[in-house]
């Protein structure tokens, strides 16, 4: 099978590691990277807002004449916010078929959640996208429902995932236990949904804390904290494993934009060997044993109540982490297990 596979390609964990499933499931992957045509102002104001323009109709030219050359049996659109339906349709007339994959949730404005400014026009051309694929995967159930009413076709659930070449434990060397060492770790990004009051809480109860992750962790966002947390930086790749395993306890926080049950830290957390320390709901719930196999809190206090509770007692620590290591196994939420599913789904 040959699959083009369309997307930024900006994160290992994403469009890589995903293709790099494909091929060793025995696919044929070729790429297209479209943040290449936004680095410059103008492309980055275009990635946010995709209605019209030069970098819009550059992209799909180039990508209709790769795919021209290629002859994919599939062409697969990671999240794509920039592939107008004019493209899709010569795909169809060339026999090519199209799915999509998106992690993010596309449909916050018709939940009526509380999104940024730009999501009124992000989702435009991917929305439409939806209509004119053979395959339509989404990370949330919710998701699917409403592309579902949207009127897209062959709607399936893909939940996120580890990378197990990434994500894995991993004995640190001391510098690294030095530099990565803590109590409690978080690594991910700001929204404004409340998350910062966790962090905030964590750190004055005396905690050692790190957090990672992005320029929008500031001292307006964090207060008193901020201080203590800077320098404040992203992790990626091998160092966002380091970082998890420097932790005697991870954070796993959901998104209230992407209306998240389950992220990608829910998978990769427990797959490095490490306790997660997750907000209660009834998808963790239902597929991790509370205290068992990770931890769950719905509160401040009850986060607090949890973390000295599991520091406390390493070996109840330790027990827990291996279970949770064991369960994401056993239950496929590795990428290779995400990848068997999605060529069977294709067939």
């Amino acid at each position: 099978m040959k699959i083009l596979i369309v997307g930024d390609w900006l994160y290992p964990m994403y469009e890589a590691a995903f293709a790099q499933a494909l091929e060793y499931q025995g696919a044929e992957v070729s790429k297209f990277e479209t943040s290449v045509y936004f680095k410059a102002i103008s492309g980055r104001i275009i990635a946010k807002f995709p209605r019209f323009g030069a970098w819009l109709t550059s992209l799909n030219r180039d990508l209709l004449s790769i795919a021209t050359d290629l002859r994919p049996d599939w062409v697969l659109l990671w999240r794509c916010c920039h592939v107008m339906p004019n493209t899709l349709n010569k795909f169809r007339s060339m026999g090519i078929k199209i799915v999509t994959y998106n992690h993010d949730d596309p449909f916050g404005l018709t939940s009526k959640s509380k999104v940024p400014y730009h999501h009124h026009f992000l989702w435009h051309w991917y929305l439409k996208s939806l209509l004119l694929s053979d395959r339509n995967f989404f990370a949330r159930e919710v998701n699917c429902q409403e592309a579902l009413r949207l009127g897209a076709r062959h709607v399936g659930l893909m939940r996120q995932y580890f990378v197990p070449w990434l994500h894995m434990p991993i004995q640190l060397t001391e510098e690294e236990i030095h530099r990565y060492g803590c109590d409690i770790v978080f690594a991910g990004h700001y929204e404004p949904d409340g998350r910062e009051e966790f962090i905030q809480t964590l750190v004055s109860s005396g905690l050692s804390v790190k957090l990672y992750r992005g320029v929008y962790w500031t001292s307006k966002v964090l207060g008193d904290a901020f201080e203590y947390l800077k320098p404040i930086r992203t992790v990626e790749g091998i160092e966002y494993t380091k970082a998890l395993n420097g932790a005697k306890l991870c954070l796993a926080l959901m998104s209230t934009l992407n209306r998240d049950t389950f992220t990608y830290r829910c998978a990769e957390i427990p797959a490095c060997g490490r306790v997660m320390l997750a907000q209660r709901n009834a998808d963790l719930q239902s597929m991790f044993k509370e205290d068992e196999e990770a931890c769950f809190f719905s509160s401040n206090d009850e986060l607090i109540e949890k973390v000295h509770w599991l520091l406390a007692n390493p070996v109840i620590r330790q027990c827990i982490a291996a279970a949770g290591l064991r369960r994401v196994w056993s239950d496929g939420h590795d990428v290779n297990s995400r990848v068997k599913y999605f060529l069977q789904a294709l067939d």
